[in-house]
C-alpha cells in the first residue's frame, strides 16, 4: 500500500484571487517513487483540530519536471484549501502520498497524434500537465484546448498556456471561452455546451482525426462535452474524463447503503504481502470506514468514488458499489472496486491492494 511521505513545500504564489500554486520538493531517494504519469494526482493529509483532513489534487507540472506542482483552488470553508491559502508557508511539511489517478497519459505513447482537451476552472490542472507533456516529448504530436472560466481574471495557468502556445506556435491551439465577460467574437463567449462543443469541432478540427479527448471538470459540463464528442464520431475509448469532485445531492455525495438487518461480514484484505481481517458489521456505510473502526487503515482519499486511491480487486466474495468515477468499465469487468463505495454482498469477502 502506498504510504503518506512528508515533503517540504518549496514555493508557493497566487495563481489567481482565488488559487494559489504549490510546489513540493520531493528528495532524490523519493523520486522513483513519485514518479507519474501525466494527468495524475497527489492525495495529501493534514492535521485539523486533531483530525486527519484528506484531500487530492492534480499534479500540474509536465513529466519528469521537478519540484512537483499542483494547484489549488480556494473554496469557502475548504478545510484545506483555506488552509493552504491562508496558512501553509515556505518551509512547512506536508504528508503526501505517491502520484495515483487512471486520468493519464499512456506509459508508451505514439507521436504525430492530434489531441484535444476540454477544461472548465481548476479541471485545467491535469490537463496543463498532459498538453505540455505531449509537446515536450513528442515532436510531431498537436493539440487544440478549449478552456472556460467565467472571467479571465480567474483563470488559472493562464501565463503558463500563453508560454507553450509561444514556446510550440505550431503544434498548440488555445481557445478561451468566458461565460461572464463579453467576447468580441461570440464563439469566445457563453458556456461550453453541446452546441458550443459542436461549433469549436467544426471551427477548429475541421478535416483532422481526432485521436483523443482529454476532459476535466464539474460533473454536468463532463456529461455535456463528452456526449457532444461521441455525437460527433469520436469513439468512446478515445475520450478521458475527469470529474472535479462528487457530484453532490442533498450536499453530500452518495455513499454505499448498509444494510441494518445483515449480519456480519468477514473482510481479508491482502496488502503488501501481509492479509489482515475484520468484521463489518452490516450498519457500516463503507469497507474504508468499517476498516478503520477496527484499527485496519486502507488507502483512501476523497471517499466521493472519484479519485481511484481506494481502488483495490475483489478476489474472492462479492462487493456492491454505490458509485463508481474512478474506474474504467474494464476495470470493473475484472473485478477492481472503489472501497470507499462497496458494501458486502456475500459473507465473506477477500480484497487484494496488491494486484494491479
Amino acid at each position: 500500500m502506498k504510504q503518506f511521505h512528508p515533503l517540504k513545500v518549496a514555493a508557493k504564489s497566487n495563481e489567481t484571487r482565488d488559487s494559489v500554486r504549490i510546489s513540493l520538493d520531493v528528495p532524490e531517494e523519493l523520486r522513483a517513487e513519485f514518479a507519474f504519469m501525466p494527468g495524475q494526482h497527489l492525495p495529501i493529509q493534514i492535521e485539523r483540530d486533531g483530525k486527519p483532513v484528506r484531500r487530492t489534487y492534480s499534479i500540474c507540472s509536465a513529466e519528469g519536471c521537478w519540484p512537483l506542482e499542483i494547484g489549488v483552488r480556494v473554496q469557502p470553508g475548504g478545510r484545506f484549501s483555506e488552509f493552504a491559502a491562508n496558512e501553509l508557508q515556505v518551509g512547512d511539511v506536508l504528508d503526501v502520498m505517491p502520484p495515483t489517478g487512471r486520468f493519464h497519459l499512456p506509459q508508451e505513447r505514439d507521436d504525430g497524434r492530434f489531441h484535444i482537451g476540454f477544461a472548465s476552472g481548476s479541471g485545467i490542472t491535469p490537463i496543463l500537465s498532459i498538453i505540455a507533456s505531449i509537446l515536450n516529448t513528442e515532436p510531431s504530436s498537436r493539440f487544440a484546448l478549449f478552456y472556460g472560466n467565467r472571467e479571465q481574471n480567474t483563470t488559472m495557468f493562464i501565463e503558463d498556456l500563453f508560454a507553450l502556445k509561444n514556446h510550440y506556435p505550431e503544434r498548440l491551439q488555445v481557445h478561451f471561452v468566458f461565460s461572464r465577460e463579453e467576447q468580441e467574437f461570440d464563439i469566445a463567449g457563453g458556456r461550453i455546451d453541446a452546441d458550443k462543443v459542436a461549433e469549436l469541432h467544426r471551427r477548429f478540427c475541421a478535416g483532422v482525426d481526432v485521436d483523443a479527448a482529454w476532459i476535466c471538470g464539474p460533473e454536468s459540463m463532463i456529461d455535456t462535452v463528452t456526449a457532444a464528442l461521441l455525437d460527433l464520431g469520436m469513439e468512446d475509448d478515445a475520450v478521458h474524463s475527469e470529474r472535479f469532485g462528487a457530484p453532490r445531492k442533498g450536499g453530500k455525495p452518495a455513499a454505499a447503503k448498509a444494510d441494518a438487518g445483515k449480519d456480519a461480514a468477514r473482510i481479508t484484505v491482502i496488502m503488501d504481502g501481509h492479509k489482515k481481517s475484520f468484521d463489518m458489521p452490516g450498519t457500516a456505510a463503507n469497507i474504508v470506514d468499517a476498516a478503520a473502526d477496527q484499527g485496519v487503515e486502507l488507502p483512501y482519499s476523497c471517499k466521493g468514488g472519484v479519485c481511484a486511491t481506494c481502488r483495490t480487486h475483489v478476489r474472492k466474495g462479492e462487493v456492491s458499489m454505490a458509485i463508481n468515477y474512478g474506474l474504467e468499465p474494464w476495470e470493473v469487468e475484472k473485478g477492481f472496486v472503489l472501497a470507499c463505495q462497496s458494501t458486502p454482498v456475500s459473507d465473506e469477502v477477500v480484497l487484494d491492494y496488491d494486484k494491479s
